[in-house]
């Protein structure tokens, strides 16, 4: 029986003790990270032979929030607990939304013991410039994972699918392993291929690292007390935002020249529009940035200690049953988070 349960109730149940276990008889933990639109949720799909929920041809309609998806793994029997992240720059969350909320599952987790084993990171091979939005989602996600995690971590490359010459994005492949995940790799990253079927996804589990150490951001949070805006990944995004806002300043002043130079009244009025939408964009960023401040973690746990930010309450976990395909599978579409 394939169950997807809401992450809150999954973290505050007592049935923690049983991931706690010694393996193979507790779940086995693995997150699902990487950018909005490159297959998070149809990879998930297609381990947990789950209907295609969730998965949408329209980008901004990904996964908005943490999702724990448990399923039994064939070969031996072993529950998987398949965790799907948001991915950075999400048109419909600001990327603090989605940090705080990683932040909170990685540190809420390894507080309480909660043993992480895999994470695997998705990239979509058919990608053949690395853009200012890639690189900053795998900024953001090596800095929240530190060197220490690497031996845990699994680059998936993905949409082999929509791939229409293989040599070339063969080639691609190892140029990224040579030079863009090369410090990723030489401290125990490993690269994997989803093609799209149930045995390449099944295969990335079954030869991927185990055991994790933990992540960086977790022992910043909650070994080091650090908050939020104090730890790698905090610092990593604040620098991005001032960036962002310095660019959206810049786009503002174009826009006020071109609308002094108007030469029409209805000109004028367009581009006097696109000013002021232009200052309700620059206001949300710097809301953002106001929330990137020291007090991060009494704002975001109120003013419990860090050893209590997970409570120990006897809840069940809400379990609500998906019907599972025995013999098909997820469509091709892998733009679903």
């Amino acid at each position: 029986m394939l169950h997807i349960l809401s992450y809150d109730h999954f973290l505050c149940s007592t049935n923690l003790s049983l991931v706690m276990a010694s393996p193979p008889t507790r779940p086995r933990v693995v997150v699902v990270m990487g950018p909005t639109g490159v297959g998070k949720t149809t990879l998930i799909n297609h381990l947990a032979e789950r209907e295609n929920l969730g998965v949408s041809d329209d980008i901004q309609r990904g996964t908005t929030e943490l999702q724990l998806v448990a399923f039994t793994e064939p070969d031996y029997g072993q529950t998987v607990h398949l965790i799907d992240t948001p991915g950075f720059d999400d048109p419909t969350q600001p990327d603090i939304d989605i940090l705080e909320e990683i932040a909170n599952y990685l540190a809420g987790t390894y507080n309480t013991g909660v043993q992480l084993d895999t994470i695997l990171y998705l990239h979509k091979i058919n990608e053949f410039r690395m853009t200012q939005s890639l690189l900053k989602n795998l900024k953001l996600f090596v800095s929240l994972c530190g060197t220490q995690a690497m031996p845990g971590v699994v680059i998936v490359t993905t949409m082999w699918n929509e791939v229409v010459n293989k040599k070339a994005a063969e080639q691609r492949e190892e140029e990224l392993k040579n030079r863009v995940w090369y410090d990723m790799i030489a401290n125990g990253c490993s690269v994997k291929r989803f093609e799209m079927t149930r045995d390449s996804a099944l295969n990335i589990l079954r030869h991927g690292p185990r055991l994790l150490e933990g992540t960086l951001l977790s022992s910043e949070m909650v070994e080091e007390r650090k908050s939020l805006q104090s730890t790698a990944a905090g610092h990593e995004l604040a620098n991005d935002m001032k960036n962002i806002v310095e660019q959206q300043k810049a786009k503002i002043r174009r826009l006020q020249e071109r609308a002094k130079a108007a030469k029409t009244g209805e000109e004028k009025k367009i581009l006097e529009g696109e000013i002021e939408e232009g200052k309700r964009k620059l206001e949300k960023i710097k809301e953002g940035q106001a929330r990137l401040k020291p007090n991060f973690l009494e704002r975001l746990f109120g003013s419990k200690p860090v050893a209590n930010l997970v409570p120990q309450v006897e809840l069940k976990l809400k379990e609500v049953p998906i019907e599972a395909r025995p013999t098909s599978t997820p469509a091709a579409t892998q733009d679903g988070g």
